[in-house]
């Protein structure tokens, strides 16, 4: 289950570079010294379109692995699949379109579950709470592809949940979205900072209300800079 934030990073990573041979001007996407990232805590990550947001939020949910990364996970230093394996279902990437079976909303929501090997009772049980959570018990029967966008986007954020991971990492989680489904993500991105989880924001846009940020990166010319004021402000 998640806990409150108590200081320690969960990971911290170190030597992060993509592409290129070391040097922007080269074709290197970015060169990142150290990341940490704890529980309990909101990052928004901001950069213009193609600075790397979303290749950096793979990297730190070891979806891409760079050369010569280094990972430290509590405490201890581990090679890259090692610390893939021990963060497999503690963090969780949710794709800015996230990919949806052509199922219920329900068996959507329960996949991660099962893939984990879950128990049928318990995962029962996560799945239902998911739902709740998401405000989707209505949709628990509809089939995930004929629903909005918002929607959509709503099963992918409980899909998540319902892993209780302690970071989770969202990649433009509002694009395209109407003022009301907005909203509502917003509102739940809150909830799992309330509730312990640490969240990663990759947006281009402004998050207004629902939840506090920690912290604000900023992904620039190939590197990043931390504040605790937003740059689109």
């Amino acid at each position: 289950m998640n806990v409150a934030n108590n200081g320690a990073p969960l990971v911290a990573y170190h030597g992060i570079a993509w592409g290129g041979g070391g040097d922007v001007a080269n074709g290197e996407l970015f060169r990142i010294a150290q990341l940490q990232l704890r529980r309990g805590e909101v990052t928004v990550l901001r950069g213009a379109n193609g600075s790397g947001k979303t290749t950096l939020l793979k990297i730190l949910a070891f979806l891409l692995r760079p050369p010569g990364m280094r990972a430290v996970v509590a405490g201890r230093a581990l090679s890259w699949r090692r610390a893939r394996a021990k963060l497999r279902s503690r963090l969780v990437y949710v794709h800015q379109e996230p990919y949806l079976f052509d199922a219920s909303v329900t068996d959507n929501v329960a996949y991660g579950l099962l893939r984990a090997g879950a128990a049928a009772e318990p995962r029962a049980a996560r799945v239902a709470g998911s739902l709740a959570w998401g405000g989707l018990g209505r949709l628990a029967g509809r089939n995930a592809k004929q629903l909005s966008g918002g929607e959509r986007q709503r099963v992918a954020l409980a899909r998540a949940h319902a892993l209780q991971p302690e970071i989770i990492l969202l990649d433009e989680p509002v694009s395209a979205m109407d003022a009301a489904a907005r909203a509502r993500t917003v509102q739940l991105i809150g909830q799992l900072r309330a509730a312990g989880t640490g969240v990663v924001v990759a947006s281009h846009e402004k998050l207004d209300g629902g939840f506090a940020v920690d912290r604000f990166l900023h992904l620039q010319d190939g590197r990043l800079s931390v504040s605790d004021s937003d740059p689109l402000a």
